[in-house]
């Protein structure tokens, strides 16, 4: 049973007149025979009585032309639908964004998406650092929005978003807490409370090469899962930490968060994978690319 066919049927209960009917759908009046032939021997209804002189619906027939509009419609708003969902317009997407944070970006994202493209559900998949660039990677969500260095262009795109100071994060009872900025190796011997290798491996590696660049070895006296617990462990005293300036809300002023110099600025990115085969991806972009990157408004390069 086609469009053509309901359509055809609905034109000839009209008329009931096979030669007005035809003409109204620039077919021939033996097409027309033939089509209503074919969709009465698909249903295994009889939708007529016909004779020489006149065309009749039969009760069946007067049935299936009281359905056969919601019938149309509901084709026609399928159709539709997919013709949306195959160009983009219409479909889902899934972003990974970092666990136990606030992210403004994300937000942001969500409104812009919700008034420009409402036929296309966001949804956002919290996820540790480390499972972030897994999950990207592996396909299960179409973009992330990641804290720190942006990622091998091989196979993922980025657009750096804003740029973030690295930050020295110590106990507010510490004496660091009174410097309005230090360098990595103030930190020289201090203990530190660092992310663990599995919830965020780039954090992880990240206080080893910084330390390293200052030419010291941290002195590692806990591993946190969550940011969180990485400065109540902090704030207890148990040693300080590094982490980018935009957590610093997180910390409730129990921990003091101090600009580091001489270290690189924390990448905030959006990246996705260029093999995406979801259509709606270059809408999310274009919305990104449009409303969430900050040109000119944060610094860019190093802090010194």
């Amino acid at each position: 049973m086609t469009l053509t066919q309901l359509e055809s049927f609905l034109v000839l209960a009209q008329r009931l007149s096979f030669t007005q009917a035809a003409e109204d759908l620039f077919i021939s009046q033996p097409a027309l025979s033939r089509m209503i032939s074919a969709l009465e021997q698909e249903l295994g209804l009889q939708l007529f009585y016909r004779s020489s002189r006149n065309v009749s619906l039969t009760p069946a027939g007067r049935a299936f032309a009281q359905e056969c509009p919601r019938i149309l419609e509901a084709c026609r708003a399928g159709v539709d639908a997919a013709q949306l969902a195959q160009r983009g317009f219409r479909g889902q997407i899934t972003v990974g964004i970092l666990r136990d944070t606030f992210d403004a970006s994300a937000v942001k994202l969500h409104h812009q998406m919700a008034e420009k493209y409402p036929q296309i559900h966001l949804s956002f998949q919290e996820l540790s650092h480390s499972d972030l660039i897994r999950s990207l990677m592996a396909g299960e969500v179409d973009a992330i929005i990641n804290t720190g260095e942006t990622l091998p262009p091989d196979d993922v795109e980025s657009i750096v978003l804003h740029r973030d100071r690295q930050c020295a994060v110590v106990p507010a009872r510490s004496p660091l807490a009174r410097m309005r900025s230090l360098r990595m190796e103030d930190l020289r011997e201090e203990n530190f409370v660092v992310m663990s290798r599995t919830s965020s491996l780039p954090g992880y590696g990240l206080v080893w090469k910084m330390a390293a660049d200052a030419g010291f070895i941290p002195k590692v006296a806990a591993e946190a899962n969550y940011v969180p617990s990485l400065l109540m462990m902090v704030a207890c005293g148990i040693g300080v930490s590094t982490l980018t300036e935009n957590l610093e809300y997180l910390s409730q002023r129990m921990v003091s968060f101090i600009p580091l110099v001489g270290v690189p600025l924390s990448c905030h990115a959006f990246s996705w994978r260029r093999d995406s085969q979801n259509p709606s991806l270059p809408f999310l972009l274009d919305v990104v690319r449009k409303n969430l990157v900050q040109g000119g408004k944060q610094p860019v390069g190093t802090a010194y």
